[in-house]
């Protein structure tokens, strides 16, 4: 596919795309974090990049559920719950 994303022709066209930006800039700055944060915290195993890259990507989805209208920390945290539960193992 190497065809160039354009200019949006709207606004929500335009949301849908910093939207998309800002959650791929949040997963990979929370990856370094999700790295780091095992050396702060006793006893916490370290994470790969791989294994980071993929939790956050889950935490980036919760914070987007948290902070939706009908969210919140509690349904962000039953998204988390939830994720994967109907998976076939």
């Amino acid at each position: 596919m190497d065809e160039q994303v354009g200019n949006p022709s709207n606004t929500r066209e335009f949301m849908a795309m910093w939207n998309s930006v800002t959650a791929e800039h949040l997963t990979h700055k929370l990856t370094g974090v999700l790295q780091d944060l095992p050396g702060r915290v006793p006893d916490a195993p370290r994470l790969d990049q791989a294994q980071a890259a993929a939790l956050s990507a889950l935490l980036v989805r919760a914070f987007q559920v948290a902070a939706s209208p009908e969210g919140g920390v509690h349904t962000a945290v039953q998204f988390i719950a939830e994720y994967g539960a109907d998976a076939p193992a």
